[in-house]
């Protein structure tokens, strides 16, 4: 075989070894995109629909995150601080998966939107006696749970990328996992 040839066949292995075999596209550069800045732009310009499906999820877990780190602060003496900031952990890993795949396929670094209403929400639930502030911290986060595994369901037989419906999938069986919990009356990430 000739120099040329063996090179191109190296070259053809590594492609194929590397993912090349059309498992999922190749991430373009970096790039970062603030979610504050596609709403004011109207969301205007070509997005792909699995890009714009992780960034409302992405979204929805900034809400979340929002509200449970202001349960969770130190300061205010709530009572289902230490709930909070268990529950806060365990989501932060959720939305992490979710913004590493956004990145790892598409090259995107995404800064979730600015949510409304999330320090207000908490700011309420904090100010209940322990009981039902609990009560009112699990049905926000079951809420949420509910919703997010909503629009999974309805995403997924649309996903292409097969990594990306790989997360998907991962993130909707945790979720209904924790639905589950949730309606048993256990709280957020309780009880395996």
């Amino acid at each position: 075989m000739s120099g040329a040839g063996g090179w191109l066949l190296v070259a053809l292995a590594g492609a194929v070894a590397c993912g090349g075999g059309g498992r999922d596209r190749p991430a373009p550069p970096d790039s970062i995109l603030f979610g504050d800045d596609r709403e004011h732009q109207g969301n205007v310009g070509p997005t792909a629909p699995e890009v714009a499906l992780i960034e409302r999820l992405v979204d929805q877990y900034e809400s979340l995150d929002v509200a449970m780190d202001r349960l969770a602060s130190p300061s205010g003496g709530n009572p289902v601080r230490h709930r909070a900031w268990k529950a806060d952990r365990h989501e932060d890993d959720a939305k992490q998966r979710l913004l590493d795949v956004l990145q790892a396929q598409f090259g995107e670094r995404y800064h979730p939107r600015t949510p409304g209403g999330a320090a207000r929400t908490a700011d309420s639930i904090a100010a209940l006696p322990r009981a039902e502030g609990t009560h009112a911290l699990n049905a926000l986060v079951l809420g949420h749970h509910e919703r997010v595994h909503a629009e999974v369901g309805r995403a997924l037989p649309s996903v292409l990328n097969l990594r990306v419906r790989e997360v998907l999938l991962e993130l909707q069986q945790h979720l209904a996992d924790e639905i589950r919990k949730l309606k048993a009356g256990l709280g957020p990430n309780e009880a395996g």
